[in-house]
């Protein structure tokens, strides 16, 4: 092997460990990559589903495909690289009648899902923020009573 060749391999491996370093600091890596994701993503839909008040719109729901879009969901606004394979967003929750105090309701129980998984406040604002423009898709606006 020449000096060349060598210098060239030697290099290549610290660029392709110098990738692999960036990509632990994703937001993606950060919710704990697949596994994490998947697991925010589970207790979010299983807290959801059982409370009272905001499980009503899943009622007769396929809740292990909802999960398994939302973990998609996740991965992808949190750059974990995953394609998002469900449905549009408005049209899913077109016929569920969505309010405002029920889609806070569920940003308090994942926010404390992320809390209890001891992601740092400024992961968990981050995420917040890339989830926060779905929200014109998921609650229906009541008609202007004007």
């Amino acid at each position: 092997m020449n000096r060349f060749s060598g210098a060239f391999g030697w290099t290549l491996l610290l660029a392709v460990g110098m990738a692999g370093a960036a990509n632990a600091d994703t937001l993606y890596a950060r919710l704990g990559g697949t596994d994490g994701v998947a697991a925010i993503a589970n207790e979010l839909i299983d807290r959801t589903a059982a409370d009272p008040v905001l499980g009503r719109s899943f009622k007769d729901s396929n809740l292990k495909r909802i999960k398994q879009h939302l973990a998609e969901q996740f991965c992808k606004l949190a750059g974990g690289g995953c394609a998002y394979t469900g449905d549009d967003m408005r049209e899913v929750h077109a016929g569920h009648d969505i309010r405002e105090a029920e889609f806070y309701g569920m940003v308090d129980l994942l926010t404390g899902i992320m809390k209890s998984r001891r992601i740092a406040l400024g992961d968990r604002n981050e995420f917040l923020a890339l989830l926060a423009p779905l929200k014109r898709d998921v609650v229906r606006i009541p008609p202007d009573t004007h």
